[in-house]
């Protein structure tokens, strides 16, 4: 092909790309004429015309990337290997209905940060904010704490100037611990100020769940007016929290809820277990109670004093038990709630008693010592 031939090709794809780029041009200038009522605008049928096509060319396009992915590997031997993050959790009572096992959606963590570097309390939030790229202090005198945003574990942590410090957005025990480290390396190596971290507890957590039923809101609140309140009018969910259970349930009328107040994600399935009978027993599907162990279906039943009596025995003896625990020593590094991600070091009241070696160098971080998660306190320091 000769040069001249080749030469003017381009020239055809430059301004068939040029005409094109200008019919585009035009186009959204109508349709914002048409947005705003001004003159020149498109017709409204050509722009619902062009907003199907739009659809459906991009409908086409997705469908065509979801076939060209590989096939999910669905095998029992690669679903047996995630059976590690369940082991410890109590799904033995949702064995007929492991869809309706409620979701963490958020945690809130919080930890008092103490200065390690010789300066003392307050911080200067100011000049933290400066130097760290992802801290955000906006409106000081309403809100004197900076915001560090991390995306993983998608999270953000407050830093107030009295040094406490507040974590929130994560969806796991673990991950909520790691963002409180991020927090903490961040602001050593770009602000240059070091910080421990005492007295940390997850303060509060929230699942979600999907019942997939219908919910008689009204019905409910007017069977269970002690421990419950429904006000269509001030809220369009329903409030229930039972006694001797350690969540408080937000329940829609479509069959959605929302389940904060627990600090453990085993006590918030437990509680649950024993809720959602009594749930659907007011639903336009009653038959799921049959899904759920026989001696749960009336534990939070108003005529069954008995059970709820014994219930609230058990829920005071299990605070007893963690208070006793607590008062023992640490033997992991990070209490995870879901019982497979955690370190088998042995840790004391006195400080490191083994070798960390692995476990820091995996963190980044230059040494850690005075680890005791059961009594609420961990003290990590950070190097450069």
């Amino acid at each position: 092909m000769s040069s001249s031939s080749s030469h003017s090709i381009e020239t055809s794809s430059l301004e068939n790309a040029w005409e094109k780029f200008k019919e585009n041009v035009r186009v959204s200038k109508s349709i914002e004429n048409l947005l705003t009522n001004r003159a020149g605008s498109m017709p409204t049928k050509e722009f619902s015309r062009r907003a199907q096509e739009t659809t459906l060319a991009c409908r086409k396009t997705h469908e065509a990337h979801e076939r060209s992915l590989p096939a999910e590997d669905l095998s029992d031997e690669r679903l047996l290997s995630f059976c590690r993050y369940t082991d410890g959790l109590p799904l033995k009572d949702y064995e007929q209905a492991l869809a309706l096992v409620p979701s963490l959606v958020n945690l809130v963590s919080l930890a008092e940060a103490v200065p390690i570097d010789g300066s003392s309390l307050p911080f200067d939030l100011k000049a933290i904010a400066v130097k760290c790229r992802s801290a955000v202090y906006f409106a000081p005198r309403r809100f004197t704490a900076i915001q560090l945003a991390f995306d993983s574990p998608r999270s953000r942590v407050l830093l107030f100037h009295t040094g406490r410090m507040v974590g929130t957005g994560c969806d796991s025990p673990f991950a909520a611990k790691l963002a409180v480290i991020r927090a903490v390396k961040t602001i050593a190596n770009e602000a240059g100020v070091h910080i421990g971290i005492r007295k940390y507890a997850v303060i509060n957590e929230v699942a979600a769940v999907a019942l997939n039923a219908k919910i008689d809101c009204d019905k409910f609140a007017d069977v269970h007016s002690s421990d419950s309140h429904y006000d269509k009018k001030s809220f369009v969910g329903l409030a229930w929290r039972p006694a001797g259970e350690s969540i408080c349930a937000e329940v829609y009328s479509t069959g959605k809820a929302n389940l904060p107040g627990s600090t453990r994600e085993r006590h918030m399935l437990r509680s649950f277990s024993r809720m959602v009978p009594e749930l659907y027993s007011h639903s336009s599907k009653p038959e799921m109670k049959a899904k759920f162990p026989d001696h749960l279906h009336d534990m939070h039943n108003p005529e069954n004093t008995s059970k709820r009596r014994r219930l609230a025995q058990e829920r005071a003896l299990s605070v007893a038990e963690n208070a006793a625990n607590r008062s023992a020593a640490c033997s992991l590094l990070w209490e995870d709630d879901t019982g497979g991600l955690t370190s088998s070091l042995t840790y004391g009241h006195a400080g490191r008693q083994g070798g960390s070696d692995e476990l820091v160098a995996e963190l980044g971080v230059s040494g850690i010592d005075d680890v005791d998660i059961n009594n609420g306190d961990f003290s990590a320091i950070f190097g450069d």
